[in-house]
């Protein structure tokens, strides 16, 4: 009975001072098997809480670092913006316009190594598929463009219990977002689009050759080398004015007819209103007066190899690029002369095609005049703009929910404490009240032990007797 005594004071003497050294009034689920069950609940939760809060800070960290490089993207489209309007501007030649188009293209380099940035080893817009580069450049019949090889899915975090956040954005719905609007044309040869839907993205190039001009003169007019080189498409006018020395083409500007000896008159270049050309010979002219008719034959492709003939009736005509899988319908009726015609697939082109389009155009390799070149930066321009419009949209997307996750971190926090408070009821001590429990527990030992000493002592005695 005694050693009893001494154990169970010993017991609770112990339990005193290991409650006292670490704070905590359940040390193992014996000691309160409810408190211990609650206790494993809540810390459960905090476990859960700090993954979430992990989770939060790791999304906030990829969508501040997206949103930063957007808004780098963002700036370069408003300089770049600039810039081609600067280059529109009448005032400015050739050569300015070469130096805005290398001042344009160095932009799109720049625009792209944002598209294919990374945060550590992972790419920022290339969906889920964050292993490789997103855009990646190709080659199209010999011209330069960009693919988007990502995908279009958004990697999801969980943040909380049942709720997940997008911790990036697609960069095919921040640079390459179609929102079709219809295909369009420069506006060069008078080709325009048919009545089905076209297939394609980009923009490319609807080829229209000239191939024969027909003439009957009777006054001993010829066509300069057969017509070889002219560009005039369907029926055209040529009206010469023998009492004004002038030869005029449908209604562009009358020409004075070169003299006998003049150097060109084996072959004079007379151009309509609408930039069609027509070679004339004057060395067997008999100086008569005369109205003809000319008639250019021509056809037209889209990959620069298969041609069809045009009969400028045809206002649906369809063209197939089968190493692209273009499929192009062209209303032929206003084709009215040759010449290479850009096509634009509308709101199906990336940001980067558009501004290497506009760097082409600016180059202008064609020789097109002001008012031609001014109208294909025209439809760049809207281009353009609706991709900067995209990338204001995300950037301001990915700031919105790094606030959000910002306020989810806050709450977290706040869950955290409520929960740690919880917790430290359950199983942490009161100290004043264990530190009384170790001092009565001490002192219940040090009676029990007097006491056992001379109860000890008494019974030796009795038995010595």
């Amino acid at each position: 009975m005694v050693r009893l005594g001494l154990m169970t004071n010993f017991s609770k003497l112990a339990s005193a001072q290991e409650q006292v050294a670490s704070g905590k009034r359940i040390l193992r689920p014996s000691d309160d098997p409810v408190g211990a069950s609650q206790a494993l609940g809540y810390r459960n939760r905090l476990s859960a809480y700090e993954r979430f809060a992990a989770a939060t800070q790791s999304g906030r960290t990829l969508l501040d670092t997206a949103a930063s490089n957007l808004q780098d993207a963002g700036e370069l489209l408003s300089d770049a913006r600039a810039t081609l309007l600067q280059a529109m501007n009448g005032t400015q030649t050739a050569e300015d316009r070469q130096l805005y188009a290398n001042e344009l293209s160095l932009i799109r380099d720049r625009l792209l190594s944002i598209a294919n940035a990374t945060s550590g080893e992972r790419y920022l817009f290339g969906g889920t598929a964050t292993g490789s580069a997103p855009f990646q450049v190709t080659n199209n019949n010999g011209r330069e463009s960009v693919a988007y090889v990502g995908n279009d899915e958004v990697q999801e975090l969980l943040v909380g219990f049942g709720e997940n956040v997008g911790v990036g954005v697609s960069g095919e719905r921040v640079f390459a977002r179609q929102e079709r609007t219809g295909t369009q044309y420069g506006g060069l040869t008078g080709a325009a689009a048919g009545t089905s839907a076209d297939q394609g993205t980009g923009y490319g190039t609807l080829y229209v050759r000239h191939d024969a001009t027909n003439a009957t003169f009777s006054n001993g007019l010829q066509l300069a080398n057969g017509g070889s080189a002219d560009t005039l498409l369907g029926t055209h006018t040529l009206t010469i004015d023998a009492a004004l020395g002038t030869v005029r083409l449908d209604n562009g500007v009358a020409l004075q007819i070169p003299g006998a000896g003049a150097g060109n008159v084996a072959d004079f270049t007379v151009t309509n209103e609408d930039g069609a050309e027509v070679h004339l010979d004057f060395s067997a002219w008999n100086g008569t007066s005369s109205t003809d008719t000319l008639v250019g034959e021509g056809s037209v492709s889209i990959d620069g190899s298969n041609w069809t003939a045009l009969d400028f009736l045809d206002t649906d005509l369809e063209l197939v690029d089968a190493t692209t899988g273009r499929v192009l319908h062209v209303d032929t009726t206003g084709i009215h002369r040759a010449g290479d015609e850009l096509v634009i697939f509308g709101g199906a082109v990336n940001l980067f095609d558009v501004m290497q389009g506009i760097v082409e155009d600016l180059r202008n390799p064609q020789g097109l005049d002001h008012d031609q070149q001014l109208s294909r930066l025209e439809m760049w321009l809207d281009e353009f703009d609706r991709h900067h419009s995209n990338v204001l949209s995300a950037t301001g997307d990915l700031g919105a929910r790094s606030a959000y996750l910002a306020d989810v971190g806050t709450r977290l926090e706040d869950s955290s404490q409520e929960v740690k408070g919880l917790l430290s009821q359950v199983e942490d001590a009161d100290f004043s009240e264990v530190v009384l429990d170790m001092s009565r527990a001490e002192q219940t030992l040090q009676l029990t032990q007097a006491t056992s000493v001379r109860l000890i002592q008494n019974t030796l005695l009795n038995y010595l007797r």
